[in-house]
């Protein structure tokens, strides 16, 4: 699994995830994958920090001065966060309330590292954070009844 940070050519900043590299350059070749603010098949990779290498010598480069993005409206928030929700329930194994556990598990290497999504107390949330396991939470979108 490899994770991406990703711009649109509007410059809305999102991540995409992907099983490896090849992967990514098949599903960009065929358009797949898109902006989740404005929907823009016209992606770029950004470089990753860790992709860097400096000489220890070298003084960092300052940073270019950059155009703030526009923020989205409310509505495209919601819109892209019901589309976040959706990848990832069918891309993820739902592992319901045993998450902090499966995480922890994938995380020393006690079983096949694969995308999970659950649910976990703010106790082993923090239990998760004490043993450095990264995990995400996502916000749950309003829907209309």
């Amino acid at each position: 699994m490899v994770i991406y940070d990703l711009t649109c050519e509007n410059e809305h900043s999102f991540e995409g995830w992907f099983s490896g590299p090849e992967n990514y350059q098949e599903q960009l070749s065929r358009n797949e994958i898109a902006c989740p603010v404005c929907n823009s098949t016209a992606i770029t990779k950004l470089p990753h920090t860790c992709a860097v290498h400096m000489k220890k010598e070298a003084a960092p480069a300052p940073a270019a001065q950059r155009s703030k993005p526009e923020m989205p409206t409310p509505e495209q928030f919601r819109e892209a966060l019901i589309r976040v929700h959706h990848y990832v329930q069918n891309h993820f194994e739902d592992v319901g309330p045993r998450f902090a556990e499966e995480a922890r598990r994938i995380h020393d290497g006690e079983v096949e590292e694969r995308p999970i999504h659950g649910t976990a107390t703010p106790e082993e949330q923090e239990a998760l954070d004490d043993h450095q396991v990264p995990y995400m939470t996502l916000p749950k979108p309003e829907l209309d009844s």
